[in-house]
């Protein structure tokens, strides 16, 4: 991965102590980042644009995490809406029900503690490998990313 490439994370969660640590935490660590606060937002932005990865709160109200993983995965005729890597961060291991671990895998959850430099070493991990397996594919702010 390009060192001077700052990926952009989604951050998803209506917890607005959990979704600004996050959003602090990571831009300091090397990222850019979006928050919103709920699922029907995001379905909606990712309509218009696309980022490099994205973490979503499983405790997430209204449309939940399950649903909204569902929605950006499904295959349509042009494929998934997103096949950007998604991490889920939940407060314990038993608020991840067993659909969102069939949908992510083992791997892709977040328990507390929650330290800001693992968290960006773990990203900055799952991100160059999705890159390198999808080495024709744009950064998803490739104009921001020219600036720095």
């Amino acid at each position: 991965m390009n060192e001077h490439v700052r990926p952009h994370v989604l951050i998803v969660s209506d917890d607005q102590g959990l979704s600004g640590f996050l959003q602090e935490g990571l831009l300091i660590a090397g990222f850019w980042t979006s928050v919103v606060a709920s699922s029907l937002q995001t379905l909606e932005l990712f309509r218009l644009r696309t980022f490099d990865a994205m973490i979503v709160d499983v405790a997430l109200e209204g449309l939940g995490a399950d649903e909204l993983v569902q929605r950006l995965r499904r295959t349509g005729e042009s494929g998934p809406r997103t096949d950007i890597p998604i991490v889920a961060i939940a407060g314990s291991a038993a608020e991840i029900s067993p659909e969102l671990r069939r949908l992510l895998g083992d791997e892709a959850f977040i328990l507390p503690p929650i330290g800001i430099a693992d968290l960006a070493m773990y990203l900055f991990g799952i991100v160059r490998a999705w890159r390198d397996a999808h080495p024709d594919r744009p950064w998803s702010d490739r104009a921001a990313q020219e600036k720095t």
